[in-house]
């Protein structure tokens, strides 16, 4: 009795390669894709947390009837290691899940003596599409001390005093001022003096909620003063356009040239994400006229300015 047995042809060495083409391509189809939703989670993560902080602003108005403040204690800013005074970020602890962080903080205490509470990392503030691996770094004013930094700023205003983007802005508040660090005309300054006219309840927001910055994006590895605990490190100006530079500068050298960096920046491609006064969040394009961004980011211009 006889048997018949098959045989089976083995690939050829082209046909192997032809087969590794293929996949190969599929692969490099699929990889922008694949890329793409995970950059989507990560800006709808992002948006979320700018919610919640805007949300933790409105808590605090409700609590308070005006918009936590910074207060610089008329400590020089070069010297926030000595000095007490404390971010907005600080008083909204409570109202975003943090108060037992806010419990430890000593209000009339030098920074220098609060280490483990300033090297505190806080995850809501921490965009996802940014570098994961720092949350900690030298801070000017800090001599070799570490802080925890942080992904987003309060908004200052529109108006700037330094070349080339000098300029002022109408309306009550600060009008024809160009020290936008602390005197600006958005929702949270600098506020170096601790001057009452910053103190701003959302009955002074005159451009409308829903169409005045409160809170945008910032890269701590593009601006040395980005740390959540510090007055003089926790709010950005729009007299300074979105991304400047981004695209074609070494921010990460640039990091002290703050007359240019203290604004606001982000990681995604294109723009960046604004929270509004009313508690939504936006997102905002590079392109952006630089007019329309500044007057968006004044309380009460009386521009007219409208989100695009």
């Amino acid at each position: 009795m006889s048997s018949t047995f098959s045989k089976r042809r083995a690939f050829t060495l082209v046909e192997l390669l032809v087969v590794i083409a293929i996949i190969a391509i599929l692969i490099a189809l699929l990889l922008p894709a694949v890329q793409a939703a995970r950059e989507a989670a990560r800006r709808a993560k992002c948006r979320n947390n700018l919610k919640q902080l805007a949300l933790g602003i409105q808590e605090y108005h409700e609590a308070y009837r005006y918009v936590p403040m910074n207060s610089g204690n008329n400590q020089d800013e070069n010297n926030g290691a000595a000095g007490t005074g404390k971010s907005w970020f600080c008083r909204i602890l409570p109202y975003i899940d943090q108060q037992a962080l806010y419990d430890k903080i000593d209000w009339n205490g030098r920074v220098d003596a609060q280490w483990a509470i300033v090297q505190s990392p806080i995850s809501i503030l921490y965009c996802p599409t940014d570098n994961p691996d720092y949350t900690m770094t030298d801070r000017n004013g800090l001599g070799t001390n570490e802080a925890a930094v942080m992904n987003y700023k309060g908004v200052m205003g529109g108006n700037w005093n330094q070349d080339p983007f000098k300029v002022s802005q109408g309306g009550f508040r600060w009008r024809g001022d160009q020290n936008g660090l602390d005197r600006g005309t958005g929702l949270i300054c600098r506020n170096k003096d601790n001057h009452l006219r910053n103190l701003t309840n959302f009955a002074d927001v005159k451009d409308g909620l829903s169409n005045t910055f409160a809170i945008g994006e910032c890269v701590p590895e593009w601006c040395t003063r980005t740390w959540w605990f510090w007055w003089d490190a926790s709010s950005g100006t729009c007299g300074i356009p979105l991304n400047y530079r981004k695209y074609t500068h070494d921010l990460v050298a640039e990091k002290t040239d703050w007359p240019h960096n203290y604004s606001f920046f982000s990681k995604h491609d294109g723009g960046a994400h604004f929270a509004l006064c009313d508690g939504s969040v936006t997102w905002i394009s590079d392109n952006i006229d630089h007019g329309t961004y500044r007057n968006l980011a004044s309380i009460a211009g009386r521009e007219a300015a409208r989100v695009p």
